[in-house]
């Protein structure tokens, strides 16, 4: 089945397709959305058009669903670009606390109503991690969790603690099972060229042969998380850790013009930089293949913040 962008206009859908080059005096001026893990590509324009089978009386004042295809397969993953916290330094942005406070709250409603089960986050961590913040969770409280009014839940989120963030109190609130998606080589790869890139922004020439470099190694840990997904799920279900193919998958929000892109193409094909030792990578999207519906949502902030897309290269909304 064809995929779905909600509003989107031919121009934008051939726009979408496009892998931009930055340009120097861009690229210096957006350099601290580039450490957040921003990637190139354009997100659709957002319309609160919903898939009727796939989410039911979604409170548009959270987000809004752009992206959706086969939302009538049993097999289902709901995606939602997210806005964290600086990859570098760990600090919060302008729109970090209330976007996390709208993922919470987006994750919450998918939870209550179609019975998640399975989180996926962006990002690599380890279990001590996970089992650390659930085990935070005092005797006082009950032991289905701590549900947090927003008051709370913007408090927690303002902390610039490691690991505190929205994934991270959903599974303290919820009995969600959380599974890695990273691909840690590529992830480590990733946290490498941006350290290099922080060092020589202000060389122009290495600059813009490191940006591309990491452009190509966004896209390939995208495509390397996307590609896990299916897996990951079916062992879960054959383990009896949930009860649905259904899972939440959470991706800062640069990345997801990307992934619609695969999806909208039915592969993934990445281009190598050239003067590198990169390899191009080709492949059939192992979601299609085993039939997963997809539901792409973006927290209401984020689609609403014109500077903070600015700042993310999603400039022609």
């Amino acid at each position: 089945m064809k995929g779905k962008i909600s509003g989107y206009p031919n121009r934008r859908i051939a726009k979408i397709k496009e892998i931009s080059c930055f340009s120097l005096v861009f690229l210096i001026l957006s350099f601290a959305a580039i450490s957040s893990g921003l990637n190139a590509g354009s997100l659709p324009v957002i319309t609160q058009s919903l898939p009727v089978s796939a989410i039911k009386s979604f409170p548009g004042e959270l987000g809004e669903v752009i992206y959706r295809c086969n939302e009538d397969n049993p097999n289902q993953l709901f995606i939602i670009g997210i806005s964290h916290r600086d990859t570098m330094t760990g600090t919060n942005g302008p729109t970090t606390v209330q976007a996390q406070v709208e993922v919470y709250r987006i994750a919450e409603w998918l939870i209550r109503n179609r019975g998640l089960e399975l989180l996926l986050p962006e990002g690599f961590f380890s279990e001590d991690q996970v089992n650390s913040s659930r085990n935070s969770i005092s005797s006082l409280h009950e032991r289905n969790g701590r549900f947090f009014d927003t008051e709370t839940l913007e408090a927690r989120l303002r902390e610039n603690m490691p690991h505190v963030n929205a994934e991270m109190l959903l599974s303290e609130s919820y009995a969600i099972h959380i599974r890695q998606v990273e691909d840690f080589t590529l992830y480590s790869e990733v946290r490498s060229k941006l350290r290099s890139l922080e060092k020589l922004r202000y060389d122009a020439l290495a600059s813009l042969f490191i940006q591309a470099d990491l452009d190509y190694l966004q896209d390939l840990r995208t495509a390397a998380m996307l590609q896990k997904i299916p897996d990951i799920i079916d062992n879960e279900y054959s383990e009896g850790t949930i009860h649905s193919k259904e899972a939440l998958f959470t991706i800062g929000l640069a990345h997801i013009s990307g992934i619609i892109r695969y999806f909208e193409q039915k592969k993934i094909a990445i281009e190598s930089p050239a003067f590198t030792s990169f390899k191009d990578y080709a492949a059939d999207v192992n979601l299609l293949i085993n039939n997963f519906g997809v539901t792409i949502i973006i927290p209401r902030s984020l689609s609403a913040d014109r500077q903070f897309l600015l700042a993310s290269r999603e400039d022609d909304i």
